[in-house]
């Protein structure tokens, strides 16, 4: 029955309402009807105007909830799929997202035999043709559908149970009857706090609202009948315009992105009204939010919001200047093990192509990498940082006996202090320090080189047996200038000699100092001795036993090579190990 016909037969009786009043009653219930129509409001205003209506005798009241009763429970269609109707569609019930650019609608499309549910998106000044959410069809009729404000999750109506489905990546997904759902359950409604879910139920030959809240994604409170107007935790908002900088024009490309500030979680995307640039989101109290606005080929904007110093909503209106048709980025590339910053490379790269980017750098593997500029960019100079790997080679390390040739398979490796694998991959151009030792013999260790190329490689260590008498030169045993105190840089040589005498506990040891021909016979024999005795002196207080270190100084009565050169001199300061007993 047309509203203005209602109207007329509840005011009939009233006769001293006048022509004017009259039409001026009309004329507001109508605006009234088409705001309804228009705004998908908070159904807590729909309930608390029935009840409200309910209580009074006032005829004016009466009509005004019988108004919002309408558009609550009844099969509301919106102006946007009201025009489906002409084309053989028949539309039960839509509901209208909070951007106001999707609705949602059931439905029975032309040729088919049973309501599905379907949906229509705002393109610009038009709406686009129906979409039907396959996913969530089943052989029975799918009525009543109510769209959460963050538009992540839908209810509606099937086999007289209230189903729930998801969104995730656009996509409609786990459909299936919510915990709380009777057998006998129709018109579910979702108020703004997603969390409140209103709904009717018939029980005793009559309909009654009941309401629930959500506690998590599986679990709800036990479902109350409604008896006063339902208060759902307060909404908040934030909304602005998003236009050009020059000239106002709305941008269609817009898009709304919202993170949790805290932990970057994406929460929402909203689309912008292409009509007029506007946009609206919801927002839950006690949040920190960080929200993006963005648009295709214009430049972007954060807004950081804190719903605890918010009242009601926050409007941000802003003006957007288009990008260059270019980017210039940044590439700093590093270290993927060290985390070294190795170089930066500058490009700049069309917008609107799939670039792949090559990078080099010496002793480093090329690295490919893929820059689309076809998606929407929010600007038009960035950098990136890109993990360069090192190129390796493979190594296998053999230690022998030196006098007999023969593999020492207990031998143990260190490279660079650490434990390495007979087989292990190395970096290339790489110098590294290698300590080879094994029971029985004495340590081995050198300074390593790997190789430039990235060829397999075989190294040979040959480790010299401890028998009676055998010799064996400390090369990096140093003392302060002129004196027997040994330098810091000597522990780690000392430490090696230790663990000699530590891994083989029968090994008795003589310590031989030399020094060149600088100087007297007299003055290098004490200071060879001192400085034999200040070694033994160590190896002593690092633990071990004074019975099994001896010291001699031999002044320069021993040379290694002749002194006619300062390299040969330093050549023949040394120090020795000579084994006494093993």
């Amino acid at each position: 029955m047309p509203l203005s016909r209602l109207l007329f037969l509840l005011f009939s009786y009233k006769r001293t309402f006048c022509a004017a009043k009259l039409l001026f009653f009309l004329h507001i219930c109508k605006i009234f009807c088409f705001f309804i129509e228009n705004n998908r409001s908070c159904l807590q205003e729909r309930i608390f105007f029935c009840i409200f209506a309910a209580n009074m005798k006032k005829t004016i009241l009466i009509c005004f909830g019988m108004a919002v009763f309408a558009c609550a429970f009844g099969q509301v269609k919106l102006p946007q799929v009201r025009m489906l109707e002409t084309r053989g569609w028949q539309i039960q019930h839509s509901v209208m997202t909070w951007d106001s650019l999707t609705v949602y609608f059931s439905a029975i499309a032309p040729g088919a035999n049973q309501y599905d549910l379907f949906m229509v998106r705002a393109e610009g000044m038009r709406w686009s043709e129906p979409y039907q959410l396959v996913s969530l069809c089943t052989p029975a009729n799918e009525l009543w559908p109510s769209i959460s404000s963050d538009e992540g999750t839908l209810y509606y109506v099937t086999n007289s149970q209230i189903w729930r489905a998801w969104q995730r990546n656009g996509y409609w997904v786990e459909p299936a009857p919510i915990i709380i759902s009777g057998s006998n359950d129709s018109q579910p409604c979702i108020l703004e706090d997603n969390q409140t879910l209103l709904f009717s139920r018939y029980e005793d030959n009559t309909w009654k609202t009941y309401s629930s809240i959500m506690m998590d994604d599986h679990n709800w409170t036990l479902p109350a009948a409604v008896q006063a107007p339902v208060s759902p935790k307060p909404i908040l908002a934030a909304c602005g315009t998003i236009v050009m900088e020059n000239g106002g024009r709305p941008l269609p490309t817009g898009i709304v992105l919202v993170y949790d500030a805290l932990t970057q979680q994406l929460k929402q995307v909203a689309r912008v009204n292409p009509t007029n640039g506007r946009w609206r989101v919801p927002l839950q109290q006690k949040q920190h939010y960080r929200i993006a606005l963005t648009a295709y080929g214009f430049s972007y904007r954060y807004i950081d919001v804190n719903t605890d110093q918010l009242s009601t909503r926050e409007v941000y209106d802003f003006g957007f200047a288009p990008l260059d048709n270019q980017l210039s980025i940044t590439l700093n590339t590093y270290d993927a093990e060290t985390q070294e910053i190795i170089g930066e490379h500058r490009r700049i790269l069309p917008i609107g192509q799939m670039h792949n980017v090559q990078l080099q750098e010496a002793r480093y593997n090329d690295t490919t990498i893929v820059i689309n500029t076809t998606r929407p960019m929010i600007f038009t100079q960035t950098e990136l940082d890109i993990p360069m790997q090192p190129k390796k080679s493979l190594h296998h390390f053999q230690v022998l006996n030196a006098k007999t040739g023969d593999a020492l398979s207990h031998a143990k490796m260190r490279m660079n202090g650490r434990f390495t694998p007979a087989d292990t991959t190395l970096r290339i151009e790489q110098e590294l320090a290698l300590q080879v030792t094994a029971q029985g013999f004495f340590f081995f260790d050198t300074v390593f080189h790997t190789g430039s190329d990235t060829l397999p490689r075989t190294v040979t260590a040959k480790l010299i047996p401890l028998e009676k008498n055998q010799v064996l030169q400390l090369h990096n045993i140093q003392f302060e200038y002129d004196s027997y105190e040994l330098t810091l840089s000597s522990n780690e040589e000392l430490e090696k000699v230790a663990q000699l005498l530590f891994t083989n506990p029968t090994l008795r040891i003589e310590l031989a100092s030399h020094t060149d021909d600088q100087g007297s016979d007299k003055y290098n024999d004490n200071l060879s001795t001192l400085r034999g005795k200040a070694v033994a002196e160590w190896l002593i207080q690092r633990g071990i036993d004074a019975s099994r270190v001896e010291s001699i100084g031999y002044g320069k009565r021993k040379p290694l090579v002749a002194n006619d050169s300062d390299e040969n001199r330093a050549l023949n300061r040394r120090v020795e190990i000579r084994v006494i007993d093993f």
